[in-house]
């Protein structure tokens, strides 16, 4: 499974306007399409994103804004596609931007479509400009947080997904908005008895299993957990 991930990959002033026109955005699920200008800041953003950590030719990006809500929702471990293709088509690539501090993890399992179960797991805890990126087939899961922000990201290479519309404009000022020295965050392969267990539903395939968490973590660091499953 591939999964990169860095740190500080944008500056605290990037980071405050960011949050602020995500804030703005609200939930729905957006497109932007490799030729075409940028609406607002978090457009010209995703852009700068993807020239700084991809590679190859796209067909454009589907974007949208995750927030906890009341800091016990969560979204449920599931498979991005295109939702109106029976065929069950896959992004590219799934990216996800930290706007805040956040240990309620970006759960990314090695699980995909018709397997049963993940047997490993990555929690990566969020920290301003932290992003990670990984494949766009496995099934992945958003714990529940509080007062968490992020800005997740497919990245589309041969269609644009049916239903996807444009964002509203909001006046912005471009500039070099991706740090040009970042730093990759270790995943560190986890040891020990100190973990949380708790219960999950793959809503594509109506699985049920129990997973482990570690226990104690910490903001902005990043977790590989095998023999995941409990039961």
């Amino acid at each position: 499974m591939l999964f990169r991930s860095y740190l500080d990959v944008h500056t605290p002033n990037v980071n405050c306007t960011l949050l602020h026109n995500c804030n703005s955005i609200g939930r729905k699920n957006y497109w932007l399409g490799k030729n075409d200008a940028p609406r607002n800041f978090i457009e010209e953003y995703l852009h700068q994103w993807y020239y700084a950590f991809l590679t190859g030719d796209y067909k454009g990006m589907e974007y949208w804004v995750y927030k906890s809500e009341d800091g016990n929702s969560f979204d449920p471990f599931h498979f991005d596609k295109d939702e109106r293709d029976p065929q069950i088509t896959h992004p590219k690539w799934t990216g996800c931007i930290n706007m805040t501090l956040d240990k309620g993890a970006t759960c990314i399992s090695d699980m995909k479509y018709g397997d049963i179960k993940p047997t490993e797991c990555i929690y990566s805890y969020g920290a301003e400009g932290k992003t990670m990126i990984w494949d766009g087939n496995v099934a992945w899961s958003d714990m529940a947080s509080h007062d968490d922000c992020k800005l997740y990201v497919n990245v589309w290479t041969d269609r644009r997904p049916k239903g996807l519309t444009r964002s509203k404009e909001m006046a912005y000022y471009p500039y070099s908005m991706i740090k040009g020295i970042y730093d990759k965050c270790p995943i560190i392969p986890f040891e020990g008895d100190d973990i949380v267990t708790h219960t999950h539903m793959c809503g594509d395939l109506f699985d049920h299993f129990v997973i482990k968490e570690p226990g104690d973590r910490n903001f902005g660091e990043t977790y590989r957990v095998t023999d995941v499953v409990v039961s």
